[in-house]
């Protein structure tokens, strides 16, 4: 993996600690915005267009949802822990988002910062036949947490700002536009990107025509090579 694979390095390489530690079938890495929406999610072994469906229709719906433990200092649950079997298999969420990407449990490590807001949450998914997670297993993620929280507040998070900052320097960008410059890189389409930062799409592609003129590239595929080539 390169080492300037901006900007989830820090999000694979943690997904990649905790997959050696406990057995999962998938999971993905999300920043957690103020408003509690998603931002620079990274999955791992899991369907591509997970992420854009669980942001468009089951976010609101998942018992898991930062924001239920907004005010709490929680720093691992599972989704049985929240409701019982019975809830869970009768509810939309398991019906429609669970099943379709077949798995049946999952644990969320949240992650905070200095006043105690969540800024990132790792979702960490099993199939059926893996069974729910143990008590030992719960207490082996808790056992990482607190360092992986302290990295990602003075490294990770930190660095990807210094990153934002050279790039809006370099380029003369602005903070919309270096939002859209990050999703773009991180794959996601224009019409994820444009509900994600609830703009039209003619805005949007506004926005690209301006980030490709300051950046002197005609293409998605040219603007990720210099912004990775660059940081």
């Amino acid at each position: 993996m390169q080492t300037n694979q901006f900007p989830t390095l820090f999000q694979a390489k943690s997904l990649e600690l905790i997959g050696n530690l406990i057995e999962v079938s998938g999971s993905a890495f999300f920043l957690v915005q103020p408003d509690m929406q998603h931002q620079g999610a990274y999955i791992s072994n899991a369907p591509s267009d997970i992420e854009k469906s669980y942001t468009s229709t089951y976010f609101a719906l998942d018992p898991l949802n930062p924001i239920h433990f907004k005010h709490t200092d929680i720093k691992v649950a599972t989704l049985d822990s929240q409701l019982s079997q019975q809830e869970l298999l009768q509810s939309r969420y398991y019906l429609e988002f669970m099943t379709q990407y077949q798995h049946r449990y999952v644990a969320d490590i949240f992650f905070r910062n200095a006043r105690n807001e969540i800024i990132a949450v790792i979702s960490l998914l099993r199939v059926k036949a893996m069974g729910d997670f143990t008590a030992q297993e719960i207490q082996l993620l808790h056992s990482v947490h607190d360092f992986m929280e302290y990295s990602l507040n003075t490294v990770y998070l930190p660095k990807r700002e210094t990153e934002r900052n050279n790039l809006q320097d370099r380029y003369g960008l602005t903070d919309r536009e270096l939002d859209v410059l990050e999703m773009l890189i991180s794959g996601a389409s224009n019409k994820e990107i444009a509900r994600r930062i609830d703009m039209g799409i003619a805005t949007l592609k506004t926005h690209l025509n301006h980030i490709y003129r300051k950046t002197s590239v005609q293409s998605r595929t040219e603007l990720t090579a210099r912004v990775l080539s660059e940081i």
